[in-house]
């Protein structure tokens, strides 16, 4: 049986809660939310988990909000940036 996995793409303030939650879990499942929680170690396999983990996020994030994160390197920092514009906890 196949897993067809929908996630809402984050739009913000209204939606981040829910949509966080969501996708911890999902990249928990990939065996990815490490490589997110304390950023790659500098081996080959965290590189290639953290540009998955990247990816995914990047993914599952409105094109609008996307366009402010250019310059973000990691999947850490990205996941720290979009808590701290959207989450209500500053």
């Amino acid at each position: 049986m196949a897993l067809h996995l929908q996630v809402e793409k984050l739009r913000g303030l209204d939606n981040y809660k829910a949509w966080s939650m969501t996708v911890r879990s999902y990249l928990e499942t990939e065996d990815l939310w490490a490589v997110v929680e304390h950023g790659p170690d500098g081996s080959e396999e965290d590189g290639h988990k953290d540009r998955r983990a990247k990816f995914i996020i990047l993914c599952l994030t409105d094109t609008k909000i996307c366009q402010f994160m250019a310059i973000i390197r990691t999947s850490r920092d990205l996941w720290g940036y979009l808590k701290k514009q959207h989450s209500m906890i500053r």
